[in-house]
């Protein structure tokens, strides 16, 4: 049976692929995959608390939390992003398949490829403006990133075109992809993804604050007890200090929520909290004296009586 492909092309698809194998196992060498994945859900998950405590006005990488944490955080902002890039690599991919091969293997016109390269080369501009200056094309969520992308990949698809026209009008085969050239596109392609899903991950980080800010009102109650005085001197929180002189806490404040918990600390607001006008309580589990935690269904405390 003869050979129907173009001249080059199935040698070009499996040099490339080839190529692309051999990089992959070249990083490999170097870096688990495992670990790089921890590596890269652990960071993920640390932008992801960094936005979160930033609206509440607390630095995040004084709570003490722990790798478990800022993993745990990481599927909140990454799942978007995976989804997504997933969603448009299935269509790329199903849609060649459908495409007839007339269209597959046809002459692409001079003028397709033009317009093509400019327009890549625009968004290419666009996207990596973003780390110089803030424009009304670029300084939404996601925008930079997607560009670049985007750019890489039509300019790439632009020169490959051209070496096959090329190789074809002058019948040799046509050139491979190189494995520098594979990791180029591939670093840009990856660390525009990472770009993208870091800035991700700490805006669902700050929406899921507001989001808890909106709950404030209706939110489960917290009193808490402690064995010696907070001088917690905050707008709407109630100190009444207990009469009884043999009790374990001898303090307890209503009016609180509880936000989060990690091994070293406790997250509190006040239930009248907000952005404008609010602190936070951050309070060390092993602090001075014992503390006690009560929580209740209704967001109207309990009135507190002097002997607690």
């Amino acid at each position: 049976m003869a050979d129907t492909d173009p001249p080059g092309r199935r040698e070009d698809g499996r040099t490339s692929v080839a190529d692309l194998s051999q990089l992959a196992q070249l990083v490999a060498q170097f870096v688990a995959p495992a670990t790089l994945l921890a590596g890269l859900l652990y960071y993920w998950g640390y932008f992801h608390a960094r936005g979160f405590c930033a609206y509440l006005g607390v630095d995040s990488t004084s709570l003490g939390l722990t790798t478990t944490d800022y993993v745990m955080r990481s599927a909140d902002g990454l799942f978007v992003p995976v989804a997504t890039i997933a969603a448009v690599a299935l269509a790329l991919i199903w849609g060649r398949v459908a495409l007839p091969e007339r269209i597959l293997s046809g002459h692409r016109p001079g003028w397709l490829l033009i317009t093509t390269t400019i327009v890549a080369s625009l968004l290419l501009l666009n996207g990596l403006s973003q780390f110089w200056i803030d424009t009304p094309l670029n300084r939404r969520l996601g925008v930079g990133p997607t560009c670049v992308i985007v750019g890489v990949l039509l300019l790439w698809a632009v020169v490959r075109t051209r070496r096959r026209q090329v190789a074809a009008a002058a019948g040799t085969p046509a050139p491979a992809t190189k494995l520098g050239e594979w990791g180029l596109v591939l670093l840009l392609i990856a660390g525009s993804f990472f770009w993208g899903a870091t800035a991700y991950s700490m805006a669902v980080g700050k929406s899921r604050a507001i989001r808890f800010e909106h709950t404030l009102p209706t939110a489960a109650g917290l009193t808490l007890y402690t064995e010696k005085a907070l001088e917690l001197n905050i707008q709407n929180i109630t100190r009444t200090a207990c009469a009884d002189p043999g009790a374990a806490y001898r303090y307890r404040y209503d009016g609180l929520v509880l936000v989060m918990t990690t091994n070293e600390n406790f997250v509190i607001l006040p239930r009248t909290w907000s952005y404008k006008q609010g602190t936070a309580i951050v309070l060390p589990r092993n602090g001075p004296g014992a503390v006690r935690l009560e929580f209740s269904r209704s967001p109207t405390p309990v009135t507190p009586t002097p002997a607690c």
